[in-house]
């Protein structure tokens, strides 16, 4: 059932909200913009999200830049709600992250039919487009351009921003990027791009208003960066959105593809081979920026019994929800995959072996706490976390072998137990 975040103080327009969505959605419904932002920093896990322009405490306007700021929250929709028609309002939804807003009051049954014709039609079903523009006047422009054909956009403002977005796990299907950008040009950034495996299947649109001979240098050198198509300023709506979409196109195929050859067939999660492609990228990439990272092993416990006692079919549903909940557990940027047979693996970019371990242990807790029903048979869960921390004079097999090692004392010790090991040192992560 899809989750719906509501958020909005005027009680009438609450049990409005529940007596529409209820039925047919999982609601949770908060008074004021804090309440929500309080439980967003602990349970992100939402589909849909309402929200109420004016309220106490903190308004809807300064919850959204938290959703798609501080919290990340790229991929999460929101509509805002108002009671004026005055466009300021609409613009400043739409410039906040916001994709569309409505107005109060609802008549009966409107809101349930705007929220499942999104979900029926996947919302913005056409795809998602990172816009890279330093003038917030035409970066504004592009998006409602997007929108305007079922492109959902995020804008940024330069080359930096850009890449954030994407590492910190923005679901992007093309980016539209001008070349002259503050910092590192859209070429820059593009060739940046093109040499990291996570980011090198996005097609990148270029944009110039240039012309002449001045074009003509620009975009063979655009296209020797990687950029794989271009448009020139001013362009033709036709032409723009023919563009847009043919290479969203490419990229959902290259992603389908990508899939089928990185993830492992029951869990969705990153196989093997690939879990270690990235490993290699990433401590290649702390090294050199001298970033904290820190690595995971997860083990479930006793799995071998829960083969033997339910078969393996339970076995793999087991394995199945153990995957959801860890993913659940960890940011969009953290890369999560199938070690093998009932082990897990999560690297953390720019986490020490503090947090890492706070994370472990929450997982731990969700694992131990998700009492799972298969076939009418409740079966409990546990799992047992090792953790371990990149050090700067150590490769990827050091890395393993100590969160290994930590995962072994934590089996040795009872199960169930997350320990972290540094400078030969075991260390409990759980605080109680």
């Amino acid at each position: 059932m899809k989750r719906i975040l509501a958020c909005d103080d005027s009680e009438f327009v609450e049990k409005m909200i529940k007596r529409e969505l209820e039925s047919s959605f999982d609601v949770v419904i908060f008074e004021n913009g804090l309440e929500a932002y309080e439980h967003l920093k602990e349970d992100p896990n939402f589909d849909f999200a309402i929200i109420d322009g004016e309220m106490p405490k903190m308004s809807g306007w300064e919850l959204i830049k938290k959703i798609k700021g501080e919290l990340k929250l790229h991929d999460l929709p929101v509509i805002m709600l108002t009671a004026t028609d005055e466009d300021f309002f609409k613009n400043e939804a739409f410039d906040l992250g916001a994709f569309d807003y409505l107005k109060k009051p609802f008549k009966t049954g409107e809101l349930q039919e705007y929220i499942k014709t999104f979900f029926k039609s996947e919302g913005f079903r056409e795809g998602k487009a990172l816009v890279v523009e330093d003038s917030a006047a035409q970066n504004k422009t592009i998006c409602h351009q997007l929108k305007e054909k079922s492109i959902w956009p995020i804008g940024v403002y330069s080359g930096e921003e850009a890449v954030e977005k994407l590492v910190e796990g923005a679901d992007i299907d093309v980016i539209l990027m001008d070349i002259h950008l503050p910092k590192a040009s859209g070429i820059d950034v593009a060739r940046a791009l093109k040499k990291d495996e996570r980011f090198s299947y996005i097609p990148i649109i270029g944009i110039t208003s240039a012309s002449g001979s001045e074009a003509v240098e620009i975009m063979r050198e655009a296209f020797e960066a990687g950029i794989d198509d271009f448009l020139t300023k001013p362009y033709n709506m036709v032409e723009f959105h023919a563009r847009v979409k043919a290479n969203i196109n490419r990229s959902k195929l290259i992603k389908r593809l990508k899939e089928e050859s990185e993830l492992d067939f029951l869990t969705r999660l990153y196989n093997r081979r690939t879990l270690f492609k990235f490993l290699e990228h990433l401590v290649a990439m702390a090294k050199r920026n001298k970033e904290n990272l820190s690595f995971v092993i997860l083990d479930l416990d006793k799995f071998k019994n829960i083969n033997d006692t339910y078969g393996h079919q339970t076995g793999d549903e087991v394995l199945k929800n153990t995957a959801n909940l860890i993913k659940s557990g960890v940011r969009k940027a953290d890369v999560v995959g199938r070690f093998g047979g009932e082990e897990f693996c999560i690297v953390m970019q720019q986490t020490n072996i503090k947090n890492a371990c706070v994370v472990a242990e929450k997982i731990r807790q969700t694992v131990e706490n998700n009492e799972i029903e298969i076939g009418g048979k409740k079966i409990d869960i546990t799992v047992s976390l090792g953790v371990s921390e990149l050090s700067e004079n150590e490769g990827i097999n050091s890395l393993i072998k100590k969160a290994d090692t930590a995962l072994y004392k934590a089996k040795e010790t009872g199960r169930n137990r997350s320990v972290a090991y540094k400078d030969s040192k075991f260390l409990s992560c759980q605080t109680k």
